[in-house]
């Protein structure tokens, strides 16, 4: 009881990966915050949440400001560091290379609860062996302990010194650009249109294919431009030379040097100087050789296309809005994919005219985004989505970037993707790993899981812990198998597992023979066990899964066989030509049967043999009592051996039927027409002890006569009565009542009840605890059980094969109850 309720107070550390792990493990008595099950109420949440997250967290708890982080914040404390000494650590030793840096931010969020954000902020750490430079974005957020004080700071970060660096080197490149365009050697030309003199240094000349004794005129420079460009520089120059526009020119044309023909891009950059009476009286200016910027330039123009194509195409949604009301400036493909509309309905529109349904939770983030000026983040988020017509909550991952400009927001850029299916992904694999849990732990097979490089024993069920390691579940659970079982440390079963947890591939064996020690000693058994891989969603391999069936009495029973069919021998020799068509027959009997259960094969061999062997001895042994002590017996005696004598035969039977039974997957069985009170005797009679012992009375009259496989319906007509003697009320005597009454198909509102044939229906009533309405259809499912194990034994199969026995004469089963008012149930039957 102590261990559980131990278990119930450390559950929020449950999960979490290595630090989850870490975390549960390490020896807190020695430390200021004490045992993990005194912890506070208000850090256990917080600490459930900051393990189980993948985003990087990190927690200062108290006064001394106690350290916490999850798996996603280790890789930033690099190989070589803190990890993981620090957990658990005071602040300010966990961190005194920056203590002077990060504690005014702490104690402000803890003086005050105001949440801080940094982007980008250098703070060094040490990590691999020396301190390092290190960028940040991270956020320092209080947290309020049950009484509204603020016992600890919660941080939220991302480091970014890639980043940070990759912007330097960008700079950097900007700076050497522009000392480039600063450094370019220019044309030079001064043009006096009175005296028609021009002068040009000797750079304009050699574009122009002159040498530098040449004396050129102004129509020199015109005539070498492009054909193409000719026309539209003219005109600009002689625009240029109007009083009105102030004279100046700027233009990019070719230049074509008149002796080689080469092209040159150049920028013309020139002014004319007007007299009083505005006539023109001087035109220079400078001309530089831009081609390789145009160049750079039409490359950029390509890629800036590119990148726009980029960001249409984008798998993720992209979408840029002004801050006055929203309105949309740009959307991609996939945002308007999400948003589920077309672009000439979005563009230029207010973003809550287009999607009004996520204005309650939007409109919060993106005025928050505004006014701190710094990027809003959220993972998994939800939002309410009109989608076709449909009101449906979506979840996503998204990231809200102001830009600023001039120290205002000017524009926001909203990006964010879709995780919906992943979202009901893990909530349905949550779902499933409690289900597969349920499974394994009541299963008949003995199975275990075992977790991480130290093979830790993370779950066994009973039949595991109880018939093969012979150990309670606190002497094994979360301790490494060979330290639970040193012996196996130079086995061939470690090496095994460790080969599947590494390679992925399982590993399977049959009637492997083992020796397992407990109380009364070593004892030899033969098995079959396989090594299971258990992958994470990332494909990877964290678990293995241990699946072990006893297999020691059939594998003695064919140690036997062997020795008798040697003796055999000779004997199988002489007969060889007679049976080699049988045996033909029997190799077809023989694959048929490798594809059966071993489980039904174990069975049948021993219902069939080791079973009925014993019957035949007793029935023969009391054969011969009768014969010769029948003078001497009383007749009570003579009873007895009678009833004895018809158990045996009932005992037969019912092998008899479950030998049929365990057949039913290679043929149907035969129906045959039965009155069906002669088999509820018959189950009575059966049962007669049980209900003598609980004084239980049984009502019923006839039944009816219907086509059926008899010994599957005497199983469902037990197990209700079973169920009702074994959850009858407590100091009162169960009573049942049996009825029957035949009722037309058409009359019967289930899918699966043929309307054009006549059924009975059998009515078993009676008036036990009952059972809350809204189980009606879960008491049907295997395995599920609708009280605890203390209260009430069974494996909860009882109700699922009595449901398969209904299906399987195209009938139905129903139940109606209500807590401690009995329970009915109502079994339809075709009567043909």
């Amino acid at each position: 009881m102590y261990d559980r309720i131990k278990r119930e107070k450390l559950a929020f550390l449950e999960g979490g990966g290595e630090m989850g792990k870490i975390t549960r493990e390490k020896d807190w008595s020695g430390s200021t915050m004490g045992p993990p099950e005194t912890w506070p109420k208000s850090i256990k949440p917080i600490l459930s949440l900051l393990l189980n997250s993948r985003f990087p967290m990190f927690l200062f708890w108290g006064p001394e400001y106690v350290c916490f982080y999850n798996d996603a914040y280790r890789p930033s404390l690099g190989k070589e560091g803190k990890h993981p000494m620090i957990l658990g650590m005071k602040g300010k030793e966990a961190w005194p290379e920056i203590w002077d840096t990060i504690f005014p931010l702490l104690h402000q969020v803890r003086s005050g609860g105001e949440s801080t954000w940094s982007e980008n902020q250098l703070i060094p750490i040490y990590r691999n062996g020396s301190v390092e430079e290190v960028y940040w974005t991270f956020g320092y957020s209080p947290v309020k302990d049950e009484k509204g004080h603020i016992a600890g700071v919660f941080v939220t970060c991302t480091e970014t010194t890639d980043s940070v660096a990759s912007l330097k080197k960008l700079e950097e490149s900007k700076n050497e650009l522009q000392l480039a365009i600063d450094a370019t050697d220019l044309g030079t030309w001064d043009y006096d249109p009175i005296k028609k003199l021009l002068k040009t240094n000797h750079r304009l000349k050699s574009w122009l294919g002159r040498s530098e004794n040449d004396h050129l005129s102004f129509d020199d420079i015109t005539g070498s431009i492009s054909a193409e460009d000719k026309e539209r520089v003219e005109n600009a120059l002689q625009e240029a030379l109007t009083f009105h526009n102030g004279g100046k020119c700027d233009e990019t044309f070719t230049l074509v040097n008149s002796r080689n023909r080469n092209k040159r891009v150049v920028r013309v950059v020139g002014r004319a100087w007007l007299d009083d009476a505005e006539k023109v009286y001087r035109f220079n200016g400078t001309m530089q050789d831009i081609t390789e910027q145009q160049v750079i330039w039409d490359e950029l123009k390509l890629k800036e296309e590119r990148f726009r194509q980029l960001v249409q195409n984008a798998p993720i949604g992209i979408a840029i809005v002004d801050i006055d009301d929203f309105t949309v400036k740009i959307v991609n493909n996939m945002a308007l994919n999400i948003w589920q509309k077309k672009e000439d309905d979005c563009q230029d529109r207010p973003l809550f005219e287009i999607l009004p349904e996520t204005k309650a939770g939007l409109k919060p983030i993106l005025d928050k985004a505004i006014d701190s000026q710094k990027p809003q983040i959220g993972t998994e988020y939800p939002f309410m989505l009109d989608r076709n017509g449909v009101m449906a909550q979506g979840f996503f991952n998204f990231i809200f970037k102001p830009v600023v400009d001039k120290g205002q927001v000017s524009e926001i850029m909203l990006v964010a993707y879709e995780v919906t299916e992943t979202v009901k992904a893990k909530f349905e694999l949550e779902e499933s790993e409690i289900q597969f849990k349920n499974i394994v732990e009541q299963s008949p097979i003995a199975m275990a899981i075992l977790s991480g490089p130290e093979l830790t024993i993370e779950m066994a069920n009973d039949m595991m812990l109880t018939h093969f390691w012979h150990k309670k579940p606190e002497e094994v659970l979360q301790r490494s198998l060979t330290q639970v079982f040193p012996a196996l440390r130079e086995s061939q079963y470690v090496d095994q597992l460790n080969s599947v947890m590494q390679n992925g591939r399982p590993i399977s064996r049959k009637d492997e023979r083992i020796e397992v020690e407990s109380g009364k000693g070593i004892r030899q058994m033969y098995v079959d066990y396989s090594y299971l891989p258990l992958r994470e969603l990332d494909d990877t391999i964290s678990k293995v899964m241990v699946v072990t069936n006893d297999n020691t009495n059939r594998v003695l029973t064919r140690f036997k066989l062997e020795s008798f069919s040697r003796e055999l021998e000779q004997q199988v020799l002489e007969r060889t030509e007679m049976l080699k068509t049988a045996n033909q027959k029997l190799q077809d009997s023989i694959q048929r049967l490798k594809n059966t259960n071993d489980e039904l094969e174990s069975f049948a061999y021993v219902a069939s043999h080791d079973l009925k062997e014993p019957l035949r001895k007793v029935q023969m042994f009391m054969e011969r009592i009768v014969s010769h002590e029948q003078e001497t017996l009383s007749q009570k005696s003579l009873q007895y051996v009678s009833r004895i004598d018809n158990a045996v035969d009932r005992m037969r039977t019912l092998i008899d039927d479950l030998l049929s039974f365990s057949k039913t997957g290679r043929g149907e069985a035969e129906l045959e027409k039965r009155d069906l009170r002669e088999i509820l005797e018959q189950v009575l009679d059966n049962l007669s002890e049980k209900i003598e012992s609980t004084s239980t009375q049984v009502n019923y009259g006839k039944l009816g006569t219907a086509q059926i496989i008899p010994f599957q319906i005497r199983q469902v007509f037990q197990n209700l009565i079973e169920n009702s003697i074994k959850f009858s009320k407590k100091g009162q005597a169960p009573v049942i009542n049996i009825a029957s009454k035949e009722v037309k198909g058409r009359d019967i509102e289930q899918k699966s009840i043929n309307p054009e044939i006549d059924y009975y229906r059998l009515t078993f009533s009676d008036n036990g605890i009952g059972f809350a309405s809204e189980n009606s259809e879960k008491i049907f499912e295997i395995f599920q059980r609708l009280h605890g194990k203390l209260d009430y034994q069974g494996t909860g199969i009882g109700l699922a094969i009595v449901k398969k026995i209904m299906d399987n004469h195209n009938g139905w089963i129903r139940a109606r109850s209500k807590t401690d008012e009995g329970a009915t149930f109502e079994l339809y039957l075709p009567k043909t």
